[in-house]
């Protein structure tokens, strides 16, 4: 069934329930706010207390702890369910990202950023199946412009990003048969705590928005929005994409 737009919303996502990793972050917050504005249930997880302050604000659940904890994941499924009975939807927000040369990054650095960013988002995926099969569910995972170019200085992290999209795709050829649809966001520059110190720099700064067509750098819901869209049933037919959303950055 096509959805229909009302008052601004998506009416086929009002009664559903979302997870949403990251969501005391820049990007996850706003999406996490994005679904609940559509009516949705959003169970919110996330290592910062924040997290709390952030879900309570938009009427909903906060499952605090490491991702990377088999247990915590577990938690956020459980919540979703014995909450609202039902799971549609998972986001994978939640990265981090580690600022050096990729010579000199430590084991110990390099293997947070795999549990981090790829590792907790398939467990998370994995855990949740069950019940996505049940809802014919969508699973959007939140990789980066970095995993298929070369960024000196986050090397590691582009990696780490390849390998979450690479992962998108092959469960969204797996996953397919049960309805559920498996996608992929890759945001360009995101006016978020985690670029703060990149595009803070003058030059820098003026330098990317000279390469950006649309001439500004996105903020969390230019990211939410796309979410929005990828979940609801008006992209009941589309899987296994890797949509940049970067103002253009990408094409020059």
């Amino acid at each position: 069934m096509a959805d229909t737009q009302v008052g601004g919303t998506h009416e086929s996502l009002a009664g559903k329930t979302a997870i949403v990793t990251g969501a005391a972050g820049g990007i996850g917050s706003a999406i996490a706010a994005g679904l609940a504005r559509e009516g949705m249930h959003v169970v919110g997880l996330d290592a910062d207390d924040r997290v709390d302050e952030v879900m309570g604000a938009m009427g909903g659940s906060a499952v605090r702890g490491d991702l990377t904890d088999a247990a915590v994941s577990q938690a956020a499924v459980d919540s979703a369910i014995t909450r609202t009975g039902r799971l549609d939807v998972i986001v994978n927000a939640a990265g981090i990202q580690k600022r050096t040369d990729a010579i000199d990054i430590s084991d110990d650095d390099f293997d947070r950023l795999l549990e981090v960013n790829v590792s907790s988002a398939f467990r998370l995926v994995r855990q949740a199946t069950k019940s996505l099969i049940e809802t014919k569910g969508s699973v959007v995972n939140i990789a980066s412009l970095s995993a298929d170019r070369a960024v000196p200085g986050i090397v590691p992290y582009g990696a780490t990003k390849a390998a979450l999209t690479q992962l998108s795709k092959g469960l969204a050829a797996e996953l397919g048969r049960y309805g559920i649809r498996v996608n992929t966001i890759a945001p360009g520059y995101i006016e978020t705590p985690m670029t703060a110190d990149i595009l803070g720099d003058a030059d820098f700064r003026a330098e990317k928005l000279k390469r950006i067509p649309l001439q500004r750098f996105a903020d969390g819901d230019d990211v939410a929005d796309v979410v929005t869209f990828l979940v609801s049933d008006a992209a009941r037919y589309v899987t296994g994409i890797v949509l940049p959303v970067d103002g253009g950055y990408s094409i020059t």
